[in-house]
């Protein structure tokens, strides 16, 4: 067994050396796990743009059949959210999952990422402990309004934007938009 694990030091040795070294195991200590897992996560800008592409494709398909499952709220539930994950995650294939999750806990979305991810949770918790289609549609709507909100912070003003057309829609509330 010596032999083998000679042979394998000596290939990745190797390796190494053929492509520039590899981390010391001290620099390895010190990388947190997002950092560890965006370098071994290397893909071609093919292979990223593929993989967003099927990622992003199947959570807009899921999404888009759900609502056919409006009668039965597990179904429903599920559908969504493992759209909505795929949605999400399809953004790691291009930014990479360190700086996707560091975009997400930005000020001014860290908010919408926790209720959004909060309620992704509530969502199939109401659905397969709850049963409840109520608690299930309320937690769906939740989840999209966080989505929309989180989306927004991405645009150059859309959050105020949307804030703006709120106002216009609701004049007499618009007192309690301007709090926020």
């Amino acid at each position: 067994m010596n032999w083998l694990q000679d042979t394998f030091d000596k290939v990745q040795d190797s390796i190494q050396d053929r492509f520039g070294g590899g981390i010391d195991e001290e620099e390895e200590e010190n990388q947190s796990l997002l950092q560890q897992l965006n370098e071994a996560s290397t893909l071609n800008r093919t292979q990223r743009l593929l993989g967003f592409a099927v990622c992003f494709g199947m959570g807009m398909l899921l999404s888009f059949f759900a609502p056919g499952f409006i009668l039965r709220p597990v179904k429903l539930a599920t559908t969504l959210t493992l759209g909505n994950i795929l949605s999400i995650g399809s953004m790691m294939f291009l930014m990479g999952p360190a700086k996707q999750c560091q975009s997400m806990m930005d000020s001014k979305r860290r908010t919408a990422t926790l209720v959004y991810f909060c309620t992704l949770v509530l969502t199939i918790l109401s659905a397969f402990l709850v049963k409840s289609r109520l608690l299930c549609l309320i937690c769906i709507a939740v989840q999209y309004s966080a989505l929309l909100w989180y989306s927004l912070s991405y645009i150059p003003y859309g959050q105020s934007m949307l804030l703006n057309m709120l106002r216009m829609r609701m004049p007499a509330s618009s007192s309690s938009l301007d709090a926020s």
